[in-house]
């Protein structure tokens, strides 16, 4: 880089409003910045690299690992919503959580969408043949079958609450 255009960069940087040829001058600049970047991972993917014994073998126990956690979310969300009971009012259906102050429902719906990052969920209950609804903040945990509830968004508390089930009946 020759003088005038350090100079020039210097110059630049003190400003907040730019002529047309400081900004063509930018322009230029990162222009040439991007074809670099591209030319250098052009370049660095053609390479092949080869990999050691071991480095496959750590390769593939971690790709093993994450198999078994995803296996393990995926089964963990099939045993939360297993054989719970699920009630209809209206054209909705609900899950009722167990040991809560009120009888609250979730929607069947929004159970698809849950994650381990809280969000904010509509808990409904029931008032003279009308349901009214609630925000609370909710997510769940991965190895964990409850779902888990703080009823004020501001001061986070989650407690761990669990579906109601199907009443299976003893032979």
């Amino acid at each position: 880089m020759d003088e005038a255009n350090r100079a020039l960069i210097e110059t630049i940087v003190k400003k907040e409003t730019f002529s047309k040829e400081e900004k063509a001058f930018i322009l230029e600049r990162l222009n040439e910045e991007r074809l670099e970047k591209q030319k250098f991972q052009k370049d660095s993917s053609r390479q092949t690299k080869d990999y050691t014994d071991e480095e496959k073998h750590r390769i593939l126990q971690e790709l093993n690992e994450k198999r078994i956690r995803e296996q393990h979310q995926t089964e963990m969300k099939r045993i939360r919503f297993l054989d719970k009971k699920i009630y209809t009012f209206g054209s909705k259906k609900f899950y009722k959580l167990k040991e809560m102050e009120r009888e609250y429902y979730l929607e069947v719906e929004t159970c698809k969408n849950f994650s381990s990052r809280p969000a904010i969920v509509s808990l409904c209950y029931r008032t003279f043949g009308e349901m009214k609804k609630r925000e609370v903040l909710l997510k769940i945990e991965p190895h964990s079958e409850k779902i888990f509830i703080s009823k004020d968004p501001i001061r986070v508390y989650f407690k761990p609450f669990a579906l109601e089930e199907i009443h299976k009946e003893a032979p």
